[in-house]
This record gives structure tokens, C-alpha cells and sequence, in this order.
């Protein structure tokens, strides 16, 4: 898949107004092989992937075969889904009575940000002065 074929793919997975994503069937078409965040509707699921997209600072290839969304063949995919489960079972002990406010991740008071801070690798240190 060119460059360009992938970048619209991932808009209009990620933006189901942009006038690519009736064209190609991609924001209309419910998301497939779904595992831990079950409960969202697919414009919510949207959204939540794209703040994880920003939280480590990649694109949709990180985790998704192009093409191919539902596919399990990327390691980080199966990363986040550790990563995902361990963020809510930390919100759920942690804070549970954190209430999500309108904009924020479904996740709760922890996020995939709270750690990664835009950068696939968490950092270990803050910058140094």
C-alpha cells in the first residue's frame, strides 16, 4: 500500500465526516476483533485510539496491518492490550471514583499519556535541567 493510499485509509478510519470515509466503507463498517474495549460504540473507539496514537506519538501502522485492522500480527497491538487491561485494573484499584469528564479518555485518571508522554518508550527520568 503507497503512502498515500495508507494515509487515507487511516483518516478516514479516524475521521468518519471526511468525505473519504463513505467513499471507502471504512468509518460505516463496525470495527472487527474488538477484545477490550468492548463496550464503546465505534465513534468512541475512534476516538479512544487516537488519544492512544498521540499518547505514544505514532500512526495506525504501529499496531495495525495495513489493510487490515482486525489482524493480531503486530506485537505492539498485542502490547496495548496488556498495557490497556493493566491501566484499567490500576484506575479500577486506584482511583475508583473518578469521574471521566467530557473529552477525556474512557480509561480513567491513568491514561496511556500518563506514562508514555508522546514517546513509544515511557521515559525512565524527566529531561534533564
Amino acid at each position: 500500500m503507497t503512502a498515500l493510499r495508507r494515509l487515507v485509509f487511516c483518516l478516514a478510519l479516524t475521521c468518519p465526516t471526511s468525505a473519504g470515509a463513505n467513499q471507502i466503507g471504512v468509518a460505516t463498517r463496525p470495527p472487527e476483533n474488538v477484545k477490550i474495549l468492548t463496550e464503546l460504540d465505534p465513534q468512541a473507539l475512534r476516538g479512544e485510539m487516537r488519544r492512544m496514537s498521540a499518547a505514544l506519538g505514532v500512526t495506525c501502522d504501529h499496531c495495525h496491518v495495513d489493510g487490515n485492522f482486525a489482524s493480531d500480527e503486530k506485537p505492539p497491538k498485542r502490547s496495548a492490550r496488556w498495557m490497556l487491561k493493566m491501566t484499567r485494573a490500576l484506575n479500577t484499584r486506584e482511583f475508583p471514583k473518578y469521574q471521566i469528564k467530557d473529552g477525556e479518555s474512557v480509561l480513567g485518571r491513568v491514561t496511556c499519556f500518563t506514562c508514555h508522554r508522546g514517546a513509544i518508550e515511557p521515559p525512565t527520568a524527566p529531561p534533564a535541567p
